[in-house]
């Protein structure tokens, strides 16, 4: 890919040209930390504790070169300071994400899956014991083993699913806690729409066992406005209804609705000590990575 200011490289509509998760990942994350002069390399002054797998993108300061020439095998090491953490990445892959709007560069579904995949790139390259795990009525995939898996591994699986059915956010939740026996990092990424009841019982579950949480809210631009001019056939996608009704006629409640939706959300995480972000399938990935980066030093 040729070179592309920031703004362009982290945008949706580049990177969902990019049919494989892994080439995305490194794409947008890598031109994210050399764009803000970020780094998460950051074991050069403490305790070596272990050996994980090369990623590409790595820094070669920590590639043991002596294990490369006599084993053939690219290995880096970590430090004290990167081994503390597990992730967990929940992507809601229900009926509503496989929405798409007319000016979208992509589906819920796919936004979703690019952050998981830049979130999940970080992690392994961070060192973290990573698990990803995607859901709708049932959990669809999921990874339980403690090994670090490679990322391609990982992220073939996003390559495989088309949303199905409804969100049962609590199974996925009670899977991804499987994951995480002890104090981690669970990221959570979804429409949220038929979660607003139940959405503080989950953060107090999560909570209650010490988790750090971070919710990524994904929606569509035109979800947020309902744009449209002409008589709309409306489909509930996860209940199988429809209704027609004139956007003219409902915009302003409907809008009125939206925001009291998005601010209960908000409340609700703060409330619930919970990093929260809004992003919608047009915005770029930078904020979100940042707040991944932020969560995770914190």
């Amino acid at each position: 890919m040729p070179d592309l200011p920031l703004s362009q490289l982290l945008s949706p509509a580049i990177l969902s040209r990019l049919k494989q998760y892994p080439l995305l990942a490194k794409t947008a994350v890598e031109g994210f930390l050399a764009g803000t002069h970020r780094s998460i390399c950051r074991g050069a002054g403490c305790e070596f504790a272990q050996y994980r797998p090369y990623i590409s993108g790595d820094d070669l300061r920590f590639l043991d070169w002596r294990l490369l020439a006599r084993q053939n095998r690219s290995q880096v090491k970590v430090f004290q300071e990167e081994t503390q953490m597990r992730c967990a990445i929940l992507v809601d892959a229900s009926a509503s994400m496989a929405y798409r709007g007319q000016h979208a560069p992509c589906s819920k579904f796919r936004y979703a899956s690019m952050i998981a995949a830049c979130f999940a790139y970080l992690a392994l390259r961070q060192g973290d014991k990573t698990g990803l795990f995607t859901y709708a009525d049932g959990l669809l995939t999921g990874n339980n083993s403690a090994s670090i898996p490679s990322l391609d591994k990982m992220l073939a699986i996003l390559d495989n699913i088309t949303p199905p059915g409804q969100a049962d956010h609590f199974l996925a939740a009670s899977k991804a806690l499987e994951y995480l026996p002890k104090r981690g990092l669970l990221v959570l990424v979804s429409d949220f729409y038929d979660l607003e009841p139940n959405l503080e019982r989950l953060l107090r579950l999560f909570q209650h066992s010490h988790h750090d949480c971070l919710l990524c809210q994904v929606l569509d631009e035109e979800e947020l406005s309902l744009p449209m001019t002409e008589t709309t056939v409306f489909t509930d996608s996860e209940a199988d209804r429809q209704i027609t009704a004139s956007p003219q006629l409902v915009r302003e409640q409907y809008q009125q609705r939206m925001r009291q939706f998005l601010a209960t959300i908000r409340k609700t995480c703060l409330d619930c000590r919970t990093d929260y972000q809004l992003a919608t399938t047009s915005q770029n990935l930078g904020p979100l990575l940042a707040a991944w980066l932020d969560r995770r030093r914190s």
